[in-house]
């Protein structure tokens, strides 16, 4: 498989590339292994679609919404520069705290 990244992520990795030592396509990798839950998501809902429409359609946008929101947390915890987002495992425990 073949990718070819848009000039600004193209820049975006060879700023990290700089910055980790670890060549484009790892990176690449890494992102796409972190994403893979949403990817898989992503199929089951296609698979749906083709044996029930009309539920499968209201999945892929509940499917297409959380791969968005997957991706962006993701983007939140690699961003060192900013406050950090929610911590793995303590999703939804922040709420529950009494004040």
């Amino acid at each position: 498989m073949q990718v070819t990244p848009s000039e600004r992520t193209h820049r975006l990795l060879v700023e990290l590339q700089r910055l980790t030592g670890k060549p484009p396509a790892t990176i690449t990798r890494e992102l796409l292994d972190e994403a893979a839950p949403a990817l898989e998501m992503m199929v089951e809902a296609y698979r749906d679609l083709k044996t029930t429409p009309e539920q499968a359609q209201a999945a892929v946008m509940r499917m297409a919404a959380e791969g968005h929101r997957v991706i962006a947390q993701a983007t939140l915890d690699l961003d060192t520069n900013r406050k950090p987002g929610r911590k793995p495992g303590n999703q939804g425990q922040e709420a529950s705290k009494p004040r």
